[in-house]
């Protein structure tokens, strides 16, 4: 079922505010620009936030320097960014894992790889090494532990997230998370790999 638009427009419409939206920019944000632009990351280059939800998060992005696409499968989220953010940034609606996607110099990823079924990690990462340009750079906010059993959101474990990535990036860091949200302090971590 999370493999098909309807799925997420649904809850868009039941719930108006879906659980994971926290009602403004996870302060995230900051956190993996502080890691990223020492490594090479610069402000003006053209960056993706796949499953962007309403917004929030790439419009901190443009706000910060960056030319920002927001991307999202369900077309209420799309319909919801704009609203509160108008034309700031381009919103798409589209599927991750179609092919004609990008390039871009940098993906920001929160919560988006862990809203999708585990079994399509591997397709994930491909889907990302493909959307980004060569030395592109995948920030990443992830959960290793997650509450209840049954996702999305999925956590994975740090050393497995580290595999994942490595058959396509170079994980430049991998360590916990310092600045999460209250509602996920203690369950997150980050990434920043480069595109081989």
């Amino acid at each position: 079922m999370t493999t098909h638009p309807d799925y997420w427009n649904q809850l868009y419409k039941d719930e108006g505010r879906p659980g994971w939206d926290m009602d403004g920019a996870t302060p995230l944000v900051r956190e993996l620009l502080g890691l990223a632009l020492p490594l090479g990351l610069r402000p003006g280059c053209e960056l993706v936030v796949p499953g962007c939800g309403y917004g929030h998060d790439a419009a901190e992005l443009e706000g910060h320097g960056f030319a920002v696409t927001g991307l999202d499968f369900a077309p209420l989220a799309i319909q919801g960014a704009m609203h509160r953010y108008g034309n700031r940034v381009a919103w798409s609606q589209g599927d991750w894992f179609a092919t004609h996607l990008g390039p871009w110099d940098a993906i920001f990823d929160h919560t988006c790889f862990v809203a999708m079924d585990p079994a399509r990690r591997p397709a994930y990462v491909d889907a990302c090494a493909g959307h980004l340009r060569s030395g592109g750079f995948w920030l990443a906010a992830l959960f290793h532990q997650v509450k209840g059993e049954s996702g999305p959101p999925h956590a994975i474990p740090m050393e497995e997230m580290r595999r994942l990535a490595e058959a396509r990036f170079e994980v430049l860091h991998l360590a916990a998370a310092t600045e999460s949200h209250p509602r996920r302090a203690g369950r997150e971590y980050l990434m920043v790999a480069r595109n081989r």
